[in-house]
């Protein structure tokens, strides 16, 4: 039986997406909240562990798509004023429907 892969997907702006593709950025950023606390990490408080990170630029399922490995969560930073979550981000695996 083959093993179901644990994705994480964020949604971004097209420049976000950009900055991704272009390899500008390495990490991505989740506001400190209980929404992406619940997400990121499991009831004990330890961080989960994905085997990729899906981040996408739009709801449809033909949206640009960068997947990328999981490189963990560093904890929180504050990033635009605000106490974020720091998600880090491996090499990039695969990039679909994106045309620059």
């Amino acid at each position: 039986m083959k093993k179901e892969k644990k994705v994480l997907i964020l949604r971004t702006c097209k420049e976000g997406l950009e900055k991704l593709v272009n390899g500008e950025v390495n990490s991505r950023y989740r506001e400190a909240k209980p929404f992406w606390e619940s997400r990121l990490f499991d009831k004990e408080g330890k961080p989960k562990e994905f085997d990729e990170v899906h981040v996408i630029n739009g709801y449809k399922s033909d949206s640009p798509t960068v997947i990328l490995e999981f490189g963990g969560i560093s904890g929180i930073e504050e990033f635009n004023g605000k106490n974020c979550f720091k998600i880090n981000l491996g090499k990039i695996i695969e990039i679909r429907n994106y045309l620059g």
